[in-house]
């Protein structure tokens, strides 16, 4: 006799295909990736994660068959290489609180189901792809950043186990992307209970990191993914689309990986981990703008638009440094935009459905 009920719904799910996601948001670092998801998962037809940054290709993959969660949780010397444990240990404490908070009023028991599988279950492939389990029948995606600096061999992993997905990276300006990562960084040192002066050492010494360089290779990096992934299924975006044009942006997305942007509910307004008009040092702006002018020269050869922006800023700090201590941050807050746009402005397409070359923001869309 053929089981039936919740035995037999276990059965299937044991011998079902697993659910590998449907999309990646593979960063860039600092890039709005953040709203990304939180506005993604805003659709009804689209499931990501209580958690984000699963950090399975670049960290988890790497771990022992029998886990490392007692570890993480009982140790604490860890060196300044090895950021993942604290991380695991913060997204840990952050999902606690933030599910204490909720049980009172309404118990998410299959939220916490799923939290006790992504904190305590060994990794392996077949796990990846079970804690997407819960959104069968939508389309279900993850935000890591960290991905697209992945090794080539692990991009080829992710192509096996995932050939049909949709892989969505975004771009800023690397003056503000490396500035801002070096506040987080200062943020998460602090958290760890290291206070670190913020002098121009530490600031030398971060740019030169091999991880804080490459996240900001922007070209490299696409280059790397399109060995295994062919452009229409890669969507390339720019972070000033967020800023300017949140609503269009969110509708190219939702037509790029196949859901009715008509069900959308609209943007949530609220920007995500994200400062807005604050300052940087000056000095360090002048000495990221020669260090990346190349990298900038690149990008505005091939994508133009937001691209040509940053290499007119970089090119403008680099011949006339600015006199004062700080400048405004983002840079599209300072007179640098104001002076950009006045002589050079593309204008709006005539037509509102995006073309494929929109969709992979060769054509950028502006108000």
């Amino acid at each position: 006799m053929a089981e039936v009920g919740p035995a037999a719904s276990r059965a299937n799910l044991r011998t079902a295909k697993p659910k590998f996601p449907d999309f990646l948001i593979i960063g860039a670092q600092k890039a709005g990736t953040s709203w990304l998801a939180a506005n993604l998962s805003r659709h009804p037809d689209v499931w990501t994660p209580p958690v984000k940054e699963l950090h399975y290709f670049d960290e988890r993959i790497e771990e022992s068959p029998f886990g490392a969660s007692l570890p993480r949780l009982c140790l604490k010397g860890y060196t300044d290489e090895d950021w993942y444990p604290w991380y695991w240990r913060y997204q840990a404490s952050l999902f606690l609180e933030g599910f204490s908070r909720r049980w009172g009023k309404k118990p998410d028991r299959r939220t916490f189901s799923w939290a006790l599988k992504f904190f305590l279950h060994p990794p392996s492939d077949r796990w990846y792809a079970s804690l997407f389990e819960q959104g069968r029948g939508m389309t279900t995606g993850e935000a890591t950043p960290e991905y697209a600096i992945l090794e080539e061999r692990k991009i080829a992993h992710v192509r096996e186990l995932m050939p049909d997905a949709r892989i969505v990276f975004f771009m800023r300006n690397p003056i503000e992307r490396i500035y801002s990562s070096v506040l987080m960084r200062l943020r998460n040192l602090e958290m760890m209970g290291r206070r670190t002066e913020a002098d121009e050492r530490f600031f030398e010494g971060f740019f030169r990191e091999n991880e804080v360089v490459y996240e900001t290779k922007y070209l490299w990096s696409l280059e790397r993914w399109r060995r295994f992934y062919p452009e229409e299924q890669i969507f390339v975006g720019f972070l000033e689309d967020i800023h300017f044009h949140p609503d269009r942006l969110l509708q190219r997305l939702h037509e790029f990986l196949g859901v009715d942007p008509s069900r959308a509910p609209g943007v949530g307004r609220s920007r995500v981990n994200a400062a807005y008009r604050e300052t940087m040092p000056s000095r360090l702006a002048v000495q990221l703008a020669h260090a990346y002018h190349e990298d900038l020269r690149r990008l505005s050869e091939r994508f133009g638009g937001y691209a040509d922006f940053w290499l007119y800023c970089a090119e403008n700090l680099m011949d006339d440094p600015p006199e004062k201590e700080e400048i405004v941050h983002p840079l599209w807050e300072s007179w640098l935009w104001e002076e950009w746009q006045s002589g050079r402005r593309p204008a709006a397409p005539a037509h509102d459905a995006p073309d494929r070359e929109e969709i992979q923001s060769r054509t950028l869309i502006w108000s």
